[in-house]
């Protein structure tokens, strides 16, 4: 049986998000060893009409419930990326994934395709986001799963971000009667402003070390 949900799609503003949740649940929800692993595969992108010159390219920002590096800080807003790619222009520096860099093959839908794309008319990256929680009571799921995501796209010849993004996330439901039943929940996407929010800003400025004020001037 596949752990991969129905596929959903989303489309906001002129960003599309074609998403497949994905949800591993345990056997046995008493067993003290019991894992709960939940996420998914998805392609966000971004289009727009030609003629262009400049390419762009995406910025994700991630709010885990676990933690996948050291960089990121669990139950807050962080640059979904390890360390900043060297670069003078501090937004590139932001900009999810590397040149050449291909989704590993535990994806059933994006294995071996590049992570991230920039063009001067559309962008788009792919993320396979993995969580786990073995917080389990007498076979209730007691740890918040609650994760959420912002996209913001960088153009790379002005090192500008655009102010508008996107938000979105998911969540995992234990079914109270049957405590072996789960399912996943799509938070759908919606409008975000950077120069609105703080918190993606502060957690920008974090990772590139810049404060708040620096990282508004950025904004297109």
């Amino acid at each position: 049986m596949s752990n991969y949900w129905p596929e959903q799609n989303f489309d906001t503003g002129k960003f599309h998000l074609q998403l497949h949740p994905y949800l591993a649940v345990p056997e046995d929800v008493i067993d003290p060893e019991a894992l709960l692993q939940y996420g998914a595969d998805f392609k966000l992108r971004f289009a727009r009409a030609a003629p262009q010159t400049h390419p762009i390219g995406l910025m994700q920002l991630i709010f885990p419930q676990t933690s996948a590096n050291e960089n990121n800080l669990v139950g807050r807003w962080n640059v979904d990326k390890r360390d900043p790619t060297p670069d003078q222009t501090p937004m590139r520096n932001c900009m999810y994934g590397e040149p050449g860099e291909t989704i590993a093959e535990h994806s059933q839908f994006y294995a071996g395709q590049p992570a991230r794309h920039v063009s001067p008319t559309e962008c788009w990256l792919i993320d396979t986001p993995r969580e786990c929680s073995k917080r389990f009571d007498h076979g209730r799921l007691t740890s918040n799963t609650d994760t959420k995501f912002a996209n913001y796209v960088v153009d790379t010849a002005t090192g500008k971000v655009f102010d508008h993004g996107m938000v979105w996330g998911y969540h995992v439901v234990q079914n109270s009667k049957k405590l072996t039943e789960f399912e996943p929940v799509i938070v759908a996407p919606k409008e975000s402003r950077l120069s609105q929010s703080n918190e993606h800003l502060d957690a920008i400025a974090r990772f590139l070390k810049l404060t708040r004020d620096e990282v508004k001037s950025y904004i297109a």
